[in-house]
Order: C-alpha cells, then structure tokens, then sequence
C-alpha cells in the first residue's frame, strides 16, 4: 500500500508524497525489529530507502521535454553512488559501534563531549 502510495506520488507528480510514503515504509520496517537486537539488514534497507527518495524525486523533478547533457547526466549518477556508499559507510560504523561492549565511564562521557564540540565546531567552519 506504502509503496502504491509512492508509485502514485511519482506518476502524479506530487512531491509531498514521497516522504511520507517512506516515513510509513521505515515505520513497518522498525515495527518488525524485536527489543534491542542489533539487525546488520538495517543497513541496506536505509540505503535502499535513501535510493527510492532520490529516484522519486528524479522522477518528479525530470522534465521529458528538455533533454539533459550526458555530462550532467552521468554527474548526477555519480554523485547518486557516492551518496549511497557514504550512507552504507556510516551505517556500518553505527551498527559495529552499537554493538561494541564498552564500559561507561568518566574517560568515555568526556570523549564524547570533546567529539561534539569538535563536530560543532568543523560544522561552523565549513559554514563560514
């Protein structure tokens, strides 16, 4: 139904839909994790839901009359992929690290506190 909810947003060319299709597609996906398991298949399902956000949105956005340069075209595609191993990149650190068993400590908390402000201030940065 989610999915049909999806197709029709593209064929319709309603953008609005797109989101919320994926929302509810996440959302069964999430329902049919059990407690705290750790599921390696998150990875690849985020990858692939990032995938149908950006080709429906390609979809929406194409214009049938005007016709693309190939240097667009395979720039586009390109950027696409490196999209898609950026985000299997750092899924797979998130899941190896949720899956790590480390002792909480005073060491760790200020480790993770010199990460933040390190993150903010690299965020300020390329702001600037």
């Amino acid at each position: 139904m989610l999915a049909l909810s999806l197709a029709a947003g593209v064929a319709l060319r309603r953008p609005a839909a797109v989101p919320w299709s994926l929302f509810g597609l996440a959302a069964l996906y999430a329902a049919t994790l059990r407690g705290s398991e750790l599921d390696g298949w998150s990875v690849a399902y985020g990858a692939g839901l990032l995938l149908a956000a950006e080709l429906a949105y390609a979809a929406i956005d194409h214009e049938r009359l005007v016709r693309e340069e190939r240097a667009v075209v395979v720039r586009r595609w390109a950027a696409l992929g490196g999209l898609l191993a950026a985000s299997v990149l750092a899924a797979l650190v998130v899941v190896v690290v949720a899956g790590l068993d480390v002792g909480a400590g005073l060491p760790l908390a200020a480790a993770g506190a010199a990460a933040a402000v390190g993150l903010l201030v690299l965020v300020a940065r390329l702001a600037r």
